[in-house]
């Protein structure tokens, strides 16, 4: 079981790294939504990269909150390949206002402290965004539940497993209570959280979707055939697993 471990791990390293290094340069941008694509992509791919070092080296308790990352990404890109082009639009656009918005409220507040940061917002606030404060597809972009209810196929496994993983990401009592169990009910005792996903088996599937779920996006936002199935390609030549998107 241990040599299985190490032999995903090396996998999920080799694959994130081969999506980490595809070359979309020259890749002209009609929209920002193959940048948030692409973007939440890529972010799955390095935080893999630390899920499978961190499980290499017997850590896998400590990775809950890269786990989390990749879980959501997932989540997201599912739900966004999903949708059509002009409401895929909308889901960015509240998704980056819903980033600039949560940016000012930090500036405002440092403000408030005395304290300068060394970031000028006017040029992100001067950037238009096509951004509804309501409507499903709102509720959707700010809400990750909404959006797994809301996609083509609900992906409750998903979602399921990033709920587990939010307990151990935040300075939850279920932390605690892990790293620091009783021992007889009275003593306290020594521990960590148990990974629902030990041996990375799920991991790598996540993996395909995520990249499988950024190809759809790229196709449906107009990319050559190329350029959207770069990703993918990149990612097949170092995966045993061989995937289409279920259509």
């Amino acid at each position: 079981m241990q040599q299985q471990r190490l032999v995903n791990a090396g996998i999920v390293q080799r694959t994130a790294r081969a999506v980490l290094a595809v070359d979309m340069s020259d890749v002209v941008l009609r929209d920002f939504v193959p940048q948030v694509a692409v973007g939440l992509c890529r972010a799955g791919a390095a935080q893999s990269i630390v899920v499978a070092t961190l499980t290499r080296a017997g850590q896998a308790s400590a990775a809950a909150p890269n786990r989390r990352l990749v879980l959501e990404s997932a989540i997201r890109l599912i739900w966004l390949s999903g949708l059509s082009k002009a409401d895929r639009h909308t889901a960015a656009s509240v998704m980056l206002e819903a980033d600039r918005k949560e940016t000012n409220d930090t500036l405002n507040y440092l403000e408030q402290q005395g304290q300068k940061a060394p970031f000028d917002p006017t040029e992100m606030n001067a950037f238009e965004l096509d951004a509804p404060t309501k409507g499903l597809i709102q509720e959707q972009a700010r809400k990750l539940r909404a959006a797994v209810v809301g996609s083509e196929s609900e992906p409750w496994s998903l979602y399921a497993m990033w709920r587990e993983e939010t307990k151990y990401s935040h300075p939850s009592g279920a932390l605690a209570g892990q790293y620091a169990p009783t021992h007889d009910d009275s003593h306290l005792h020594s521990g960590h959280p148990d990974p629902t996903d030990p041996d990375l088996e799920a991991h790598q599937l996540i993996q395909c979707l995520i990249v499988a779920a950024t190809q759809r996006i790229l196709e449906g936002e107009g990319l050559t055939p190329e350029a959207a199935a770069r990703i993918t390609k990149a990612f097949s030549a170092q995966s045993p697993y061989a995937f289409e998107w279920p259509g």
